[in-house]
């Protein structure tokens, strides 16, 4: 996958890098050098570049999925020198901010809208407009995910002051190497990536396409916008016809035995419960910084499971969610002898390094689905999709009377855990997010042991090189330069 970045010309490196590098004066936000696309053969490498793009352990291949588990209070960095900490103790300035989090979504916003520009231009024959079609909604949904992620990483969530506050930027043509962008409110965010979606999705196939997102996982990512954004009339519209679409084209949930299965669900990869996942193979992977090998115990031993967490999970000693955790002992300069682990990225060979990494399940469309009827108060939807979820972690367990709020987030905690939800359900839904219980490092200061979305590093810094690069770019409240 990454062999075909070669179409385009890429940026310099440092751009791309950790904040290290924040003296190379260049804005993110710079444009690649557009390579031509001729033809769907061009424009199909170019998509697949970008891909490449969500590939990287500095994005979805490990700190996208890892970033809200460890500043929340389901998971946690097992030290205070592992990749994860900086996040983990919420520790980031302006110097010394992981950057990747800012400039690989910009990047990937580049090089969509290179696709873009170029798309609607070729000429193809009649057999080939589903291809072309399809290729142009990948590109719009790609630049959606990530203008909504770095969005949501750097802004306030939508529902703190109605989108009024800086997001990321909204760019949605090639410009120049001296382009210098300000930052839009969350709300005009918001509305691009709607639209982006809402254009996307009559473009996108219907069918399953490995490794690519297709129509029902931007759907179902329209709902979770949607959901972030408090319009739950139109995040249920939108997880029901995802649920729909899905499920007539050959999607379904996992089944109970094949969700603690040694060999389905997480041991496998394009199963029928996955909308969209990020391809790794031997040759082609995040490698020891990604997901999987930071979570295995005998690889980088970066990120374990918390007390809180277990302490919800234990409240049914038959959850089959129990199959996917492994209690492993060890020493440590904390006193902590034992530690359980996560076993989601785990893969179909003996190599983890070359497990997918899952970005959108089908269980997200239910229980997107389960909370906005509970926000609408349709408290029939709400429990036929709740109970979906519960019953296949327990076949045994109904979902009886009024379903609560509680309970739906309770059961996303449990069913998303380590990909890469619960800080952001956390901000949408005004929790306080406690970090006290177990055996939590000693370094976290009292303000992050409990902290609701008031305090200022529940989102990051914009890194300083991106406002030496560009005298229009804001701050966030709180940081200073």
């Amino acid at each position: 996958m990454k062999k075909i970045l070669s179409i385009l010309v890429l940026l310099p490196v440092f751009l791309i890098s950790c904040s290290e590098d924040w003296l190379d004066l260049k804005p993110t936000t710079e444009v690649v050098s557009t390579e031509a696309i001729k033809n769907l053969v061009d424009a199909d490498y170019a998509i697949n570049g970008i891909y490449s793009t969500f590939q990287s352990y500095e994005y979805y291949g490990a700190r996208m999925q890892y970033y809200a588990d460890v500043t929340g209070d389901d998971m946690q960095a097992t030290g205070t020198n592992k990749r994860s900490s900086q996040y983990y103790m919420m520790i980031s300035n302006t110097d010394n901010v992981y950057s990747s989090l800012w400039s690989l979504p910009n990047k990937v916003i580049r090089l969509t809208n290179n696709v873009l520009s170029q798309i609607d231009d070729l000429e193809v024959t009649a057999s080939e407009t589903d291809k072309k079609n399809d290729i142009k909604g990948q590109a719009l949904a790609l630049r959606a995910l990530a203008l909504f992620d770095v969005t949501r990483v750097f802004g306030n969530t939508y529902l703190k002051d109605n989108g009024a506050s800086l997001g990321g930027c909204v760019i949605t043509e090639l410009v120049g190497p001296d382009y210098a962008p300000a930052r839009n409110t969350v709300s005009e965010c918001y509305t691009q990536i709607i639209s982006d979606l809402t254009t996307a999705l009559p473009l996108l196939k219907a069918t399953k396409n490995d490794g690519k997102i297709n129509r029902w996982a931007a759907k179902t990512l329209l709902s979770r916008v949607y959901l972030y954004k408090g319009d739950n009339a139109n995040a249920l519209i939108q997880a029901e016809e995802a649920i729909t679409g899905a499920t007539s084209n050959g999607y379904r949930l996992w089944t109970n035995s094949e969700y603690g299965s040694s060999t389905a669900a997480w041991k496998s990869k394009f199963t029928p419960e996955v909308l969209f996942e990020v391809v790794n193979n031997v040759s082609d992977r995040a490698g020891n910084d990604g997901i999987a090998y930071l979570m295995l115990r005998s690889g980088y031993n970066d990120i374990v499971l918390t007390n809180d967490f277990l302490t919800i999970l234990k409240e049914d000693p038959n959850d089959v969610r129990h199959l996917i955790t492994k209690l492993e002992t060890s020493s440590s300069s904390f006193n902590k002898t034992e530690k359980v682990y996560l076993l989601k990225y785990t893969g179909p060979e003996s190599d983890v390094r070359n497990a997918n990494v899952i970005v959108i399940r089908l269980s997200e469309a239910y229980l997107n689905a389960a909370e906005s009827a509970v926000k609408t108060s349709d408290n029939d939807k709400a429990t036929t999709y709740l109970e979906a979820i519960v019953k296949r972690a327990n076949p045994a367990n109904s979902v009886v009377g009024t379903v609560t709020l509680e309970q739906v987030i309770k059961e996303r905690r449990k069913e998303f855990v380590g990909e890469g939800h619960r800080q952001f359900d956390a901000m949408r839904n005004n929790e306080t997010v406690s970090r006290i219980g177990g055996w939590h490092i000693p370094g976290l200061i009292p303000e992050v042991q409990s902290y609701n979305r008031d305090y200022f590093h529940a989102i990051l810094p914009i890194p300083r090189y991106e406002k030496d690069a560009n005298p229009n770019m804001v701050q966030n409240p709180g940081y200073s330069l």
